[in-house]
């Protein structure tokens, strides 16, 4: 684990002094870590999420999304995906340092996927209909080289917004928080950041089950494709 922690504070620090490659190499470093380590459950992606209705997030760097139940994950060239609403567990910004800037910047852009319109339905086990869940809450966290001190960090999250509730940097700081609860760890820390991403993860469990019946109203031709559907 040393030694990844190690290779990925030298491939950030490549990318951080060379400023016309710092976001697409930063957020690939990143998107590979995570690969490396999250079960193949969870696909990592930088894109866009959009919903039912047409709108879409702001361009967000990483977005762990579910492989198993997506459908209507779009790429583009430049290897960006479009990833609906319902599939989505977490959102992350990559920058290259946590500091009260870039936790705002975070912030907005954590909410452009949470105020997106989420979708449910019945499913259907043994041939019964189960009533539609809730879809589990979306979290959203920052990814960085480098950090400012544990101490000033616990002010700026004090009055920051309620998105950014994990944070680790490579340099060796990791936080979390929930409501009025806030940690930071400064030992070990790679090996506690995926402990507790992947612990947050499994308490979402799986997602929802989208209605794509939403989604085929977006298209003229389709919009009557269910309309003789009760459920």
């Amino acid at each position: 684990m040393e030694a990844k922690k190690a290779k990925l504070q030298s491939i950030l620090s490549v990318s951080l002094n060379h400023p016309v490659s710092q976001g697409s190499h930063c957020e690939s470093s990143w998107i590979e870590l995570l690969r490396n380590f999250l079960p193949n459950r969870y696909g990592i992606t930088k894109g866009f999420v959009f919903d039912s209705r047409g709108n879409i997030s702001e361009q967000i760097d990483i977005i762990i999304y579910d492989t198993t139940y997506s459908p209507l994950v779009y790429a583009t060239k430049n290897d960006e995906k479009y990833v609906t609403i319902e599939s989505v567990y977490a959102v992350f910004e990559c920058k290259p340092k946590i500091s009260k800037k870039n936790i705002d910047y975070a912030e907005k852009k954590i909410q452009s996927v949470k105020g997106l319109y989420c979708t449910t339905r019945e499913i259907y086990i043994a041939g019964k209909p189960v009533e539609p869940r809730t879809p589990p809450p979306i979290f959203g966290g920052l990814l960085t080289n480098t950090s400012i001190n544990a101490r000033n960090l616990k002010k700026i999250l004090k009055n920051s917004g309620p998105n950014v509730i994990l944070g680790f940097s490579a340099s060796g700081l990791l936080f979390f928080r929930n409501d009025d609860t806030l940690k930071t760890i400064t030992k070990n820390t790679l090996l506690a950041f995926f402990y507790k991403l992947l612990d947050m993860l499994y308490k979402l469990g799986t997602v929802a089950a989208i209605d794509i019946r939403e989604y085929s109203k977006q298209s003229e031709e389709l919009k009557w494709l269910f309309e003789d559907d009760n459920g």
